[in-house]
């Protein structure tokens, strides 16, 4: 609810920002195989479309999630165009089709989040996907979040899994 307080101008320049500070890092520029989330654009997530295209017009491979809320799961699917992309009942975009994942080629995967601490623990929603998916992976775990929603702590369970690196409008954070 907090989220959806910013203006649209202003969730746009501060994702903006951070995309900005995700591109230039050492990992992101190092990664030839990338695994990001879709933003919820209707809730204000950081917004990832500058990302995608960034990516998909580079020489870097782009995976994407497709989410499969019955049996609390992800599959996964490459991204080679946005026009591969269909809004699900949910309202979230995903490939109309999955293709397999060599999760040990993955070099870096982008993690959606409410909330973050400081200490590279995220604040999901809840249904554990990502936790599930991140679990599997030898991969550099990024999370995108405003500063308003990077604290000191959050709560914690012991499936959880932490984030290496922290991106806000203001600061990578590596942990």
């Amino acid at each position: 609810a907090e989220r959806n307080q910013f203006s649209e101008a202003d969730w746009k320049l501060k994702s903006n920002e951070i995309i900005h500070q995700l591109l230039q890092t050492e990992e992101f520029q190092q990664s030839s195989v990338i695994h990001s989330y879709i933003s919820m654009n209707n809730r204000k997530e950081v917004n990832t479309e500058p990302l995608i295209e960034h990516i998909l017009e580079s020489d870097k491979r782009l995976y994407v999630p497709i989410t499969n809320i019955q049996e609390g799961t992800l599959s996964h699917s490459e991204l080679t165009d946005l026009s591969e992309l269909e809004t699900n009942k949910w309202g979230v975009r995903e490939p109309k089709h999955s293709t397999e994942l060599d999760f040990e080629a993955l070099d870096m995967i982008i993690v959606p989040m409410a909330a973050a601490d400081r200490k590279g623990n995220r604040l999901g929603y809840g249904k554990g996907l990502y936790d599930r998916f991140l679990a599997g992976s030898v991969a550099v775990k990024i999370g995108l979040v405003f500063k308003d929603f990077l604290f000191d702590t959050i709560p914690v369970e012991d499936f959880d899994e932490k984030l290496n690196i922290i991106i806000t409008e203001e600061e990578v954070i590596y942990l």
